[in-house]
Formats: C-alpha cells, sequence, structure tokens
C-alpha cells in the first residue's frame, strides 16, 4: 500500500519537493499552534482544564472511532508496538552511554533521556499523518490508525520506562496504576472487542462521536500552542540541551531506519504504508509529558520546556524531511 503525498510534491527538485511538504503538510500544523500560543499572550487560559479535555476526551474519542472504521490487521498493530517498544529501549541505551560520556548531572541525564525517547504522537502526531496521506482517505484512515497504536505504546512506555527513569524504582506501582487509568487504554480495547465481535454501534451514536474525533486535531493542535506560550524558553544548560534536541531529531530517525530495515530485511515487515508511517513518527519533536514529569519529579523541568519547545519549532524542518525520504526509503 503506497501513500499519498500532495500531488505537486511528486515531480521538481528536491528541494522543491521538500518545500511544498513544508508548505502543505507542516505549516498548516504551525499556523493552527500559532494561534494557542499567541491566545496565551492575549488571555490566561487554564491549560489543566484543556489537557485533560484532550486527554479524556477527544483522544480516547479519536482514537475509539478511527479503530472502528479503519480496521488495521494484527500483524500490523504488533509490528507497530514491537517497533515502538524496541526504539524506545535503543533511544535509552544510546542515551545512556551518552549522557554519562559527556558527563550530565543525573538530573539532567534522566529529563534529556526521557525527551529522546517520549515524543509526541498525538497532538502533533495524528495531524501531521493526516495531511501526510491526504487525498486518499482509506489510506489515510489506515495511516491514522496505526499513528493510533503509537499513541497507546508511547503512553505504556511513558508510564512505565518512563516512570522509572525519573521516579526509580519506587515508582513503579505508581506508573502501573496510572496505567490502568489511561482512558486510551479502554477506548483500544473497546474498540477491538467491537471489532472482534463485528458489533455495529447505532448511527446517532457515531455520528456524534465522528463529531468528536473532527475536534480533536483543532483541539490538540491549540492546546500544544498553548502550553509552548506558556512554558517560555530559558536556554539554560546549552550544552546538554543541544545534544538533547540533535538526538531527539537526527538519532531518534536513523534508529528508526536502521531498525525499519532490519524488520524488512528479516521478512517481519513490507515496505509501504506501515514502514512510513512508523518512520516518520520517529521524526516527532519531544512530547509536553517530559515537561509535567519534570516537575513531578523535580528533575529539570525548565530544560524539559526548553526541549520540547525547540524539537518542536526544529521540526518543522526534520518532519518535512523524513516525509520527503519516507517514499524514497520505504
Amino acid at each position: 500500500m503506497t501513500s499519498s503525498l500532495p500531488e505537486s510534491s511528486s515531480e521538481g527538485t528536491p528541494l522543491n519537493q521538500f518545500f511544498e511538504i513544508t508548505l502543505s503538510v507542516i505549516l498548516p500544523i504551525f499556523l493552527v499552534m500559532s494561534f494557542g500560543y499567541l491566545i496565551t499572550k492575549v488571555v490566561t487560559l487554564d491549560l489543566g482544564s484543556l489537557s485533560k479535555l484532550n486527554f479524556y476526551v477527544f483522544i480516547p474519542v479519536f482514537m475509539f472511532y478511527s479503530l472502528l472504521i479503519f480496521k488495521p490487521g494484527n500483524r500490523e498493530i504488533s509490528m507497530t508496538i514491537i517497533f515502538n517498544l524496541l526504539l524506545a529501549c535503543l533511544s535509552f541505551a544510546v542515551m545512556y552511554g551518552l549522557t554519562r560520556w559527556m558527563r550530565f548531572s543525573p538530573n539532567l541525564a534522566a529529563a534529556s533521556t526521557l525527551g529522546v525517547m517520549i515524543f509526541n504522537s498525538a497532538n502533533y502526531g495524528i495531524p501531521v499523518i493526516n495531511l501526510f496521506l491526504f487525498g486518499d482517505e482509506h489510506v489515510q484512515g489506515e495511516g491514522v490508525a496505526i499513528q493510533v497504536i503509537t499513541i497507546t505504546t508511547m503512553n505504556i512506555i511513558t508510564y512505565t520506562l518512563g516512570v522509572l527513569l525519573m521516579g526509580g524504582w519506587s515508582e513503579w506501582k505508581k506508573g502501573i496504576q496510572t496505567i490502568l487509568k489511561l482512558p486510551i487504554i479502554y477506548a483500544l480495547i473497546a474498540a477491538l472487542l467491537l471489532r472482534g465481535f463485528d458489533v455495529m454501534l447505532p448511527d446517532p451514536l457515531m455520528t456524534s462521536l465522528k463529531w468528536t474525533a473532527d475536534g480533536m486535531m483543532s483541539i490538540a493542535l491549540l492546546t500544544l500552542g498553548a502550553q509552548l506560550g506558556q512554558a517560555g524558553i530559558s536556554l539554560r544548560h546549552p550544552k546538554e540541551l543541544w545534544i538533547t534536541i540533535s538526538a531527539r531529531l537526527l538519532a531518534g530517525p536513523l534508529l528508526a531506519f536502521a531498525l525499519l530495515k532490519l524488520f524488512i530485511l528479516m521478512h517481519l515487515m513490507e515496505p509501504g504504508l506501515l514502514a512510513k508511517v512508523l518512520f516518520i513518527s520517529s521524526s516527532f519533536p519531544t512530547a509536553v509529558a517530559t515537561v509535567l514529569f519534570g516537575i513531578e519529579y523535580d528533575k529539570e523541568p525548565t530544560f524539559a520546556a526548553d526541549v520540547v519547545f525547540i524539537t518542536t519549532l526544529l521540526s518543522a524542518v526534520t518532519v518535512s524531511l523524513a516525509i520527503k525520504l519516507a517514499p524514497t526509503f520505504f
């Protein structure tokens, strides 16, 4: 199965294609984010309520609806989970060695490692994949469904490896308890059960789910922009900061490329939509959750906010490049 890049991106020089992707895929996302950013400069927003609305309503409903409408196969689901778990472990191993070699302080090492492992698969990821595959509703839906599985896996990684990394082994029970409270877990289970038993929901309910799901992208991007607007930037610890940013935006996709090529070589995966979506998602910026963990465990929250802010800005270039290269690589 092949993806549908914006039509004009398939012609012209590589540089023209790159700018076409940036204008058609990345710029609309940043424009909506900028609205959220600017709003915080005029009025005070309750980001806690916005985040909860995303976390408990829009993202779970979006996931539930997407998995009911577009049905990735069991092999796609399992390979998406395995890929993201292995990528997180490889990222951890690389950062474990790098932060010790560069003599990061323990708190900076933890914040930096988490910032490389955890990328923004939901607020940023879903709009990118939607626009990347714009033009073919079925392929677009399949790609989004793959990204939905990535979101679920990323949340599990965040509240297991992330909790252990930031809080230590004494916090593992808290991490498991948090996972059991994640609404996306139950949205995923409910959707898979309904699919498994071939249950069709009433049309009025599906319509209301669709309306809610349709609002997810705009609310998610506005919230992300508002979060970036309130977090600000300090540029403390510049050496550690730029090492972390480089690892997230450059080393992350390189590790993903190697892992995907290995899967293809071992006949665990074929070149196509799944590999493209997984490769592009590996280039996403650091997730806002890293800031929340920094605050929760008192481990460099200002540093984490800088990483989120700068990786999000620079991702306009790196994600465009990943989208340009994905059809060539896979």
